[in-house]
């Protein structure tokens, strides 16, 4: 009975890894994201290739704070294979977010058994906003999987004592935060599971020893692959360190230190509920989130062995904590290093109604069900590709065309991009293009990405043509392309 159970769990297991790759491999090079932050990264990966070291990574949107440089060494290998096309690096993070399904899976195991793994893995697999993240290139996309590796790590040093594992836990602490800083809501876990360690074996000198020798082997990874940073504010007046310092002390704008003051309680937990588990339908997300609550808190009770549900609820804690004490505007992205926790929450609480009376296994039949639904009917693949790489390329090949091989400027106006993504073709297909502050040519094009009127606009690279004239005009599905002269 035993070998059924099992050779059916391993089916489930394997078709809900297949959907999950499916989905984020669908027309992938029709849907990823290929706008000014992706053309800026590849351009410096494609220079990367060529023997150019990274130091830092890219600048955050609030705070002027760096990231560090690993997403790029990351994809670089992607870049490589792929011959430069962006595709590669964008199928390598749907191969990682297919992993951190499969990882999920496996921890869940582990922790929870059967029904909450498999319920957890199916969820991530078919959340619209785990796709949308898992087919573009962009650094805070793999940040779920890293955020896994640290929290599987520092158990494994906690419940089996593997002291081995805290290198583990440093090395992808270090890969999260240098996807995007909110991973430093990662430290409170790993921190309180270390000093528990600590605790545990404080009268054991043997493995106190082996646990102080690993921690500061684990601290020595940590520092350095975070050691570029410290390279670059030593070279740049600690840049990095100034910007972390006003992000965290001017708390007018940026952190509520004291969260009992706070008025995003209900905001954050709304909009958690309806993007990870509602599958961003905003329907009822405070009752489906206490049942959740409710289910899980009845699943803690009948629990004898409650260690791995206590991690969980610790992560799920300081993560949310630090989410509502923000003050700026949160951003799905933003809590990627709790995608995994937040299924494994769901998984489990769902589990408990299928597992006990009738009354309660219907209800779960019909939750899941439901959540199951609105995954599958606000699936990002049953929208029209947006087709963003394949227009940028089309343009740029528009424009080396009608530039008839002589120098020209160019320029972009658009009020949510900017104009790495061309950059990165034009410069690829050897166009004869030149920055407006280097040279000012005989000829310019414009890029409207939206209504515009290029002749005297203020966008740089248009206003430093100067006086111009339009001399023609093309379009490119909703572009416009312009071609300008200066009048004389």
């Amino acid at each position: 009975m035993e070998k059924i159970k099992l050779r059916w769990e391993t089916i489930a297991l394997v078709v809900i890894l297949l959907i999950a790759l499916g989905l984020r491999l669908y027309r992938i090079d029709g849907y990823l994201t290929f706008l000014g932050d992706e053309g800026r990264d590849v351009r410096i990966v494609r220079d990367l290739l060529a023997g150019n070291l990274v130091f830092i990574g890219p600048m955050t949107s609030i705070g002027d704070m760096y990231l560090g440089p690993l997403y790029y060494y990351l994809i670089a290998p992607a870049l490589f294979l792929s011959s430069g096309s962006p595709v590669g690096p964008a199928v390598m993070i749907a191969l990682l977010m297919t992993a951190t399904v499969g990882l999920t899976w496996s921890l869940a195991r582990s922790w929870f058994g059967r029904f909450p793994a498999l319920i957890a893995a199916l969820l991530f697999a078919l959340s619209p906003v785990a796709i949308i993240y898992s087919r573009s290139s962009w650094n805070p996309n793999p940040m779920p999987f890293f955020a896994l590796i640290s929290i599987w790590a520092i158990d494994e040093v906690w419940q089996k004592k593997k002291f081995a594992y805290l290198s583990l836990a440093g090395v992808s602490l270090a890969a999260a935060l240098q996807m995007h800083y909110l991973g430093l809501l990662l430290v409170p876990t790993l921190g309180i599971y270390w000093l528990l360690t600590l605790r545990a074996v404080w009268q054991k000198p043997k493995e106190k020893l082996s646990l102080i020798k690993h921690t500061l082997i684990a601290v020595l990874i940590f520092f350095l692959l975070m050691s570029p940073l410290l390279l670059f504010d030593l070279k740049h007046n600690a840049m990095n360190f100034n910007a972390f310092r006003a992000f965290f002390t001017d708390r007018q704008t940026t952190i509520n230190l004291n969260p009992v003051r706070s008025d995003r309680f209900g905001l954050i937990f709304d909009q958690v509920v309806s993007d990870l588990i509602l599958g961003r339908a905003a329907l009822y997300p405070l009752l489906v989130g206490l049942i959740l609550l409710i289910g899980f808190v009845l699943a803690v009770r009948q629990t004898k062995n409650r260690t791995a549900y206590y991690l969980l609820a610790t992560w799920l804690f300081f993560g949310s904590l630090g989410l509502i004490v923000y003050k700026q505007h949160v951003y799905v992205h933003y809590y990627g290093f709790m995608y995994p926790a937040i299924y494994l929450f769901t998984g489990i609480s769902i589990s408990y109604f299928l597992t006990r009376r009738l009354p309660f296994r219907l209800f779960g039949v019909a939750l899941l069900s439901w959540l199951v639904y609105l995954n599958i009917i606000n699936s990002p693949v049953r929208l029209e590709p947006n087709r963003q790489l394949a227009r940028t390329e089309q343009v740029v090949d528009l424009i080396i065309k009608e530039s008839t091989g002589e120098p020209f400027n160019f320029g972009l106006i658009a009020k949510q991009n900017y104009d790495e993504s061309y950059r990165y073709f034009l410069e690829n297909k050897k166009a004869n293009m030149i920055r407006g502050e280097d040279k000012v040519t005989d000829q310019l094009f414009v890029v409207c990405e939206d209504t515009c009127q290029p002749e005297g606009n203020p966008a740089y690279q248009v206003a430093i043509f100067g006086i111009a004239k339009t001399v023609n005009e093309w379009r490119v599905d909703s572009i416009r392309i312009y071609r300008l002269v200066h009048k004389i």
